[in-house]
C-alpha cells in the first residue's frame, strides 16, 4: 500500500475560464496544422468534416460521462479513478498504466511536432542529420527543440497551481483569437468550387478515411480529461453542474474548429492539388494576400498551440501517476518532494525523461505514436462509460452530482466499444498488414505487471 506520508494535497484555485483553457488548450495541438493535408487526402472535404462530427458527437457524449463520473468521484486520477471505484484494483491499474503510456505518448508527439514547425519557420539555420530511425532522419536540431521544450514543460508543471493556470489561459485564448481571424480570412479569399469533390471515389475511398479520422478522434479529441484531472484543484465556485458543461462545450468547440480548419485549407486552393506529407494549412495561409507574412504568423501560433497542449497531457501524465502511487500500484516515493502545488517531484522527472528518451525515435514515430495513443484511449473511455452505466445500478446518486441522460450514456457506452474496433482494425487495413502498434501494447503490459510484482514484493 502507498504510504500515507507521502501523498500529497493538490492546491489551486482554478476557475470556470481555465477550466474551459485546460479542456479545449489541451485537446487542440498541432494536428490542425501537421495533418490537415492528411485528412483532406484521406477523406475529402466532405468526409473528413464527417468523421470529425461522428467523433465530436461520440467524444462529447463519452466526456458527459466522464463529468458525471467526476462529480461522482472527485478525485484526480481520471480513468485510473473512476474503475478503481467500480471495478477494483487489478482492472484499474491496467487502465490508469495504459492511460500514463497515453499521455506520456502524446507529450513525445508534441516535442516532435514543434521541432518540424521550427524548422519550416526558420529554414536557414544550420543543422547536421545524426542517424536514421524508422524510415525518418533525426537531425541535431529536432533533439535540441524538443530537448530544451520538455524541461520548460516539466518545470510549469512542477510549479503547478495559478500559475500553471494562468500560462495555459494566456496561450489558449491567444490562439483562439489568432486562429480565428486566420480562418476567417481563409474563407473571406476562397472559393467554394475548390472544395469538390467533397466525397473523392478514388481509392482510398472516402468513407475509409472518413472512419479513420472518427477512429482516430480518441486522440485528435483527447485532452478534455484535463479538466477532470484537475477537479481537486478547482475554485470552491464552480459547481460540478458547471465543470459539465464546460467539458462538454470544450469537445464541441474543438471538433468545430477542426471542421473549420479543414474547410479553410480545402477553399483556398484546389484541394486535391495538396502535396502528401505537407504542411497544408500553412501553404494555404501563403497563398493568401500577404500570405509570405501570414505564413510565419501560422507556424508560431501552431507551436504556441503545442505547447499549451503539451503542457496539458504532460499534467494529465503527473495526475495519473500521482493517483496510481497513492493507491499503492508505483513506489511511494515518486509521491515525495512536493512543489507548492503538491506536485512530487520525482513523478515530474519521470516523465520528463521519458519524454526525452522518446524524442530521439524522431518523426518516422508519429504514425506509431498516434495509433498507440487511440487504442490506449479507446479501451479508457469505453471502460469508463461501462463504469458509469454500472454505477446507476449499484449506487444512488449522490447529492449535488450531475446526471447524464440514458441516451447519452447509451451514445457514449455504444459509441466508445465502435470506437475501440474502429481503432483496432482501422491500422491493419490502412497499413495492409499486421502493424508494429500491437507488439506495444503486451510489451507494455507485462511491463507493468513486473512492475507490480516489484513494489508488493
Amino acid at each position: 500500500m502507498s504510504d500515507s506520508s507521502a501523498v500529497p494535497t493538490l492546491r489551486g484555485d482554478i476557475g470556470r475560464f481555465q477550466l474551459f483553457a485546460f479542456g479545449f488548450g489541451s485537446i487542440i495541438g498541432s494536428a490542425w496544422c501537421v495533418l490537415v493535408g492528411s485528412w483532406l487526402g484521406a477523406a475529402g472535404p466532405g468526409g473528413a468534416v464527417l468523421g470529425f462530427l461522428a467523433g465530436g458527437l461520440v467524444i462529447a457524449c463519452i466526456g458527459a460521462c466522464y463529468a458525471e463520473l467526476t462529480s461522482r468521484i472527485p478525485v484526480t486520477g481520471g480513468e485510473f479513478s473512476f474503475v478503481l471505484h467500480v471495478f477494483g484494483r487489478r482492472p484499474a491499474f491496467y487502465v490508469g498504466w495504459f492511460i500514463a503510456l497515453a499521455w506520456i505518448c502524446v507529450a513525445v508527439f508534441e516535442g516532435l511536432a514543434i521541432a518540424w514547425l521550427f524548422e519550416r519557420l526558420a529554414p536557414g539555420i544550420g543543422d547536421a542529420a545524426l542517424y536514421t530511425v524508422l524510415g525518418s532522419t533525426v537531425t541535431r536540431n529536432q533533439l535540441l527543440i524538443g530537448g530544451m521544450g520538455a524541461p520548460l514543460i516539466a518545470l510549469l508543471n512542477y510549479r503547478g497551481g495559478q500559475s500553471l493556470a494562468r500560462f495555459h489561459s494566456l496561450i489558449t485564448y491567444a490562439f483562439i483569437s489568432v486562429a480565428l481571424v486566420l480562418v476567417a480570412l481563409m474563407f473571406s479569399q476562397g472559393a467554394a468550387a475548390n472544395l469538390e469533390p467533397l466525397l473523392p471515389a478514388r481509392q482510398p475511398v472516402w468513407w475509409q478515411g472518413a472512419a479513420a479520422i472518427f477512429a482516430n478522434c480518441a486522440f485528435l479529441l483527447c485532452g478534455f480529461q484535463a479538466i477532470s484531472q484537475v477537479v481537486e484543484e478547482r475554485s470552491a465556485h464552480v459547481s460540478f453542474k458547471t465543470l459539465f458543461r464546460i467539458l462538454v462545450l470544450a469537445v464541441a468547440a474543438a471538433t468545430g474548429f477542426y471542421c473549420l480548419v479543414v474547410l479553410a485549407t480545402g477553399i483556398v486552393s484546389p484541394w486535391l492539388s495538396i502535396r502528401a506529407g505537407s504542411l497544408a494549412f500553412v501553404e494555404a495561409v501563403r497563398i493568401l494576400p500577404g500570405g509570405q507574412i501570414l505564413a510565419p504568423v501560422v507556424l508560431v501560433t501552431a507551436m504556441l498551440s503545442l505547447v499549451k497542449t503539451w503542457n496539458g497531457v504532460f499534467l494529465m501524465a503527473t495526475r495519473t501517476l500521482i493517483a496510481l502511487t497513492r493507491d499503492g500500484f508505483l513506489p511511494p516515493w515518486l509521491n515525495r518532494w512536493h512543489g507548492r502545488s503538491g506536485v512530487p517531484g520525482p513523478i515530474v522527472l519521470v516523465i520528463l525523461t521519458i519524454n526525452l528518451a522518446g524524442l530521439v525515435l524522431g518523426r518516422g514515430a508519429i504514425g506509431l505514436l498516434v495509433d498507440t495513443i487511440t487504442i490506449s484511449l479507446v479501451f479508457g473511455y469505453a471502460l469508463c462509460c461501462l463504469a458509469l452505466a454500472k454505477l446507476r445500478v449499484t449506487d444512488p446518486l449522490p447529492q449535488g452530482t450531475v446526471r447524464v441522460s440514458h441516451s447519452v450514456l447509451f451514445a457514449g457506452v455504444a459509441g466508445s466499444l465502435f470506437m475501440a474496433g474502429a481503432a483496432i482494425l482501422m491500422p491493419p487495413i490502412l497499413a495492409g498488414g499486421f502493424p508494429p502498434v500491437y507488439w506495444i501494447f503486451p510489451v507494455w503490459a507485462f511491463m507493468g505487471l513486473i512492475t507490480l510484482r516489484l513494489v508488493h514484493n
